[in-house]
């Protein structure tokens, strides 16, 4: 898959989102600030085909009290969805020879993936590589199919780097306690340097098919994807998210949409209109008191 495919591929399947500047409602992250796309790289196998593939293996993981039984039902799921999907399968082969190219022959003996967005690209990606494939859960446990080595090296297959959270709080120290160390780590998409230079910082080498990034939205524009109204929103969100939500938020409350959205999205506006954390309240104190009194007016 070239970089230009697996760009309209993002945009084709949401999973990059930008929103609408002119209706909202604004997206919302998990640390409760607005932004204006949102990144579920999950939907870049298609949307029915992850939500169906992610509903399943959370039933498999619920329900199936071994690790090995949990193991082999995993792999027959992805591995069918493999086999029938061609783009899904497109995607795991431009993967796959990413990696060959980055990281050496012998370099990683197994591959690794976390519970559960990491696995649709982990198990087909072990599979194909002929490499025995690690189970991280989130619970701390491990599993593999074949016995493990002291010191065997691990590549760590994910679909997202953001800050990396997840890799410093569980896959890590699982393969850690499973005696194995991270050569480092591939993914389908990195969003932002956080992650990334975390990573790096700890000594792993990272591989993404995709960056997230103010040069991913140029490229964007240049195959039709995205206007240069919103190139240049994002460009200004990537300079300065405060100065973005003065040009673009501030002053205009139907983009929030405060009765109607979701109540997880609903927490996050609270939070973001009583902390501030991007110091915009002096400077928009009418609209701070006006979106106040919608949230309390919300909550009765």
């Amino acid at each position: 898959m070239s970089t230009n495919d697996l760009i309209k591929r993002i945009h084709d399947t949401k999973a990059v989102s930008i929103w609408n500047r002119k209706t909202g409602p604004i997206f919302w992250y998990a640390a409760s600030v607005p932004g204006p796309f949102y990144v579920n790289t999950e939907l870049v196998i298609g949307a029915d085909l992850s939500t169906a593939l992610l509903k399943k293996i959370t039933e498999i993981v619920a329900e199936t009290p071994t690790a090995a039984a949990r193991a082999q039902k995993l792999e027959t799921l992805m591995m069918d969805a493999f086999e029938k999907d061609a783009t899904y399968k497109n995607i795991i082969e431009t993967m796959v020879a990413k990696t060959r190219e980055e990281f050496p022959e012998g370099s990683f003996a197994v591959i690794s993936g976390g519970e559960r967005r990491d696995w649709l690209f982990s198990i087909p990606m072990a599979k194909l590589m002929n490499i025995r494939h690690v189970y991280l859960f989130k619970n701390g446990d491990y599993y593999c199919e074949n016995d493990l080595k002291q010191g065997e090296i691990a590549l760590h297959v994910a679909d997202l780097i953001n800050n990396a959270a997840s890799y410093f709080d569980a896959w890590l120290p699982i393969l850690d306690k499973a005696g194995l160390s991270c050569v480092g780590t591939a993914c389908v998409n990195s969003r932002g340097n956080v992650g990334v230079d975390r990573l790096k910082a700890n000594g792993q080498k990272v591989l993404a098919l995709n960056s997230i990034d103010i040069t991913f939205f140029e490229k964007s524009v240049d195959a039709g994807m995205i206007d240069t109204g919103t190139l240049e929103e994002i460009r200004l969100f990537f300079k300065g998210a405060k100065e973005w939500a003065s040009a673009y938020l501030m002053g205009k409350p139907e983009l929030f949409n405060a009765a109607g959205i979701d109540a997880k999205s609903f927490e996050r506006l609270e939070t973001f209109f009583t902390k501030d954390p991007w110091g915009l309240k002096d400077a928009h104190a009418d609209f701070f008191a006006a979106m106040q009194a919608a949230i309390k007016a919300r909550k009765g």
